[in-house]
């Protein structure tokens, strides 16, 4: 039979297995990050230009000055952090190729970095008390939730983002229960550099950093650790944090040169007001209803346990800290992370992004209660989930409606599961999206229970019937996302940014102008492509002449107007139209 699994019952350090069985499955572990790896560059393999702008063609351009390249002026956008540019950056090293960078990047450094969710998804599966094949089996799903896998194909700090949530939490449970001071020291200063690049990486790394020093404060107060290795966390904590600050400065001052747009500070004003509370309370419903369905009902599970241990006297201190830790980071992350989104797009409030390092993490635990938990655990958890889930439902139902869009890239790529879910890649359903998640916890929840009531030998291929089908919709779900996303904007993205170098003949060393009222979801990638210059703007509506230094020149095509019309004052002696696209709406001119 199946121990019954409480949060608490987890050992504090699992005894290591004799030493060739240790080799064995580290052997294993070892193949299991290079099948992920393997099939994160296999999905990515298409792939040859940026796809979401600006998030993409920002960090590309950020990496590739903090390698000493050109910069592009992105002045009154979103600053991107410098963490995950800096990761990158070493690939502008050794190629100014724009292409072969972008392969780079997402085969060489997010494939293998993305993939390594599975070896800490197994370490994290032994801490909760799951024997090695069910650890090892847990962990190569959770490594398929479109939450990890499919945003490795992007060059964003997606991609990155939940291993270093997994780290970090898994580094800060070292820190309670290692068994020598050495180690705990160790476990403290990784857990505070891993919080304080998280926060380099992504602003919502704000949120673990002040998770980091209340678990810090707290631990030292009550002398569960020792009280120097909080102070070395600290320490340790104000490198990159202090790094972070200067790069993002430095980033700040070639790339935004008239100022970036503030984000903390539209959240703060937001905050001042009733209305602008409701709004944030809207916003972080729909992230918790997103929390549930890209988890498959499972990480809501592994939540709604880690919130009963929270409150539950007999359990040891050390995993109520961390049952606490882990819920609290996912709550706040929920709350503050959208509040700068604008209050005139509704819909994109329902977002998934921003917990998808949280809902690995809890599909772990959840996981773990479904294989180790007792039948009536199960059922009070899976109890917990559904009526918040169903009141979240019906709250972005009343703001975003009865449907997301699903059609062309960007509401695909925001919207992706809810469109897996209803299999429907025009408009997704919110209230069919929510019962699918639902019967798919439903079923999982109802086979585990079937299996542990017919004796042993069923409980274990009950147990693997679960896996096998958690894993199966994980990965159907992220290749139908790679080719209704990915893969089918990649020719449209590349006509519209490679052609504007090729079709015009612009080589290293000639100069690109953009003609104002060209829509920055072309300009920006083109940024990127263009690696060896700036790109220079002049105002073609009213009669501004373009830089005197410009070869090629492009401006926006007015629907319904001839090419030879789309610059309004005439373009003068010597310039003609070269490439035209009538899709994108710009024409290009060559002097």
């Amino acid at each position: 039979m199946v121990r019954p699994l409480v949060l608490a019952d987890a050992p504090r350090v699992v005894r290591p297995a004799p030493a060739p069985r240790g080799r064995r499955w580290g052997l294993l572990l070892a193949a299991g990050w290079l099948a992920q790896a393997g099939l994160r560059a296999w999905l990515s393999r298409a792939q040859t230009v940026p796809l979401a702008t600006p998030d993409e063609s920002a960090y590309l351009i950020a990496a590739r000055v903090l390698a000493g390249g050109v910069p592009a002026n992105f002045s009154y956008s979103t600053l991107y952090p410098a963490g995950y540019p800096l990761l990158i950056a070493p690939v502008f090293w050794f190629t100014s190729n724009p292409v072969t960078a972008y392969h780079a990047v997402l085969l060489g450094i997010n494939a293998p970095l993305s993939a390594l969710v599975m070896p800490l998804g197994y370490v994290a599966c032994r801490r909760l008390g799951l024997e090695r094949p069910w650890a090892f089996g847990v962990a190569m799903v959770a490594a398929l939730l479109p939450a990890t896998l499919f945003y490795s194909q992007y060059a964003m700090t997606d991609a990155i983002y939940p291993v270093l949530v997994l780290a970090w939490l898994l580094a800060t449970h070292s820190w309670l229960t290692a068994r020598s001071v050495r180690g705990q020291y160790a476990a403290a200063v990784v857990s505070a550099l891993l919080a304080g690049y998280s926060y380099a990486v992504h602003s919502r790394g704000a949120v673990m950093v002040a998770g980091s020093v209340l678990v810090g404060a707290l631990v030292a107060w009550r002398r569960l650790v020792p009280r120097r290795s909080a102070l070395a966390a600290a320490v340790a904590l104000g490198l990159p944090l202090g790094a972070a600050h200067l790069l993002n400065r430095h980033l700040s001052s070639v790339m935004y040169p008239s100022g970036p747009r503030t984000l903390a500070g539209e959240a703060l004003i937001r905050l001042r007001s009733v209305h602008g509370v409701v709004f944030v309370v809207e916003m972080a419903t729909g992230q918790l209803w997103r929390f549930v369905l890209d988890g498959w009902g499972v990480s809501a599970l592994g939540l709604a346990a880690a919130i009963v241990v929270i409150f539950r006297p007999s359990v040891r201190d050390e995993v109520r800290i961390m049952a606490a830790l882990g819920a609290g980071v996912t709550l706040v992350t929920a709350a503050v992370s959208p509040a700068a989104l604008p209050p005139t797009q509704p819909q994109a409030w329902a977002s998934g992004r921003y917990l998808d390092g949280m809902v690995v993490a809890f599909f772990l635990v959840g996981a773990a209660v479904l294989l180790r938990s007792a039948p009536r655990r199960v059922v009070v958890y899976a109890a917990c989930v559904v009526p918040p889930t169903l009141l979240a439902a019906i709250v972005v139902f009343a703001y975003a409606g009865a449907s997301v869009p699903t059609s062309g890239f960007g509401a695909a790529f925001v919207f992706a599961e809810p469109a897996v879910l209803t299999r429907d890649w025009t408009t997704a359903s919110v209230l069919l999206a929510t019962l699918v998640a639902l019967v798919l916890l439903g079923a999982a929840v109802g086979t585990v229970l079937a299996g542990s009531r017919w004796g042993s030998p069923w409980a274990s291929r009950s147990r693997t019937v679960v896996l096998a089908g958690l894993g199966a919709v994980s990965l159907v779900a992220s290749v139908q996302m790679t080719s209704h996303i990915s893969q089918a904007t990649t020719p449209g993205q590349e006509r519209n940014i490679t052609a504007v170098v090729t079709g015009t003949g612009l080589q290293p060393g000639q100069h690109l102008a953009i003609g104002t009222g060209l829509s920055w979801e072309t300009w920006m990638p083109q940024a990127y492509e263009v690696w060896w210059t700036p790109l220079e703007f002049f105002d073609a509506t009213l009669g501004q002449p373009p830089p005197a230094d410009a070869t090629v020149v492009e401006v926006a095509w007015p629907a319904g107007l001839p090419a030879a019309m789309s610059w309004p004052q005439g373009p003068g002696e010597g310039w003609r139209v070269v490439l035209k696209d009538w899709v994108d709406g710009w024409v290009a001119w060559r002097r």
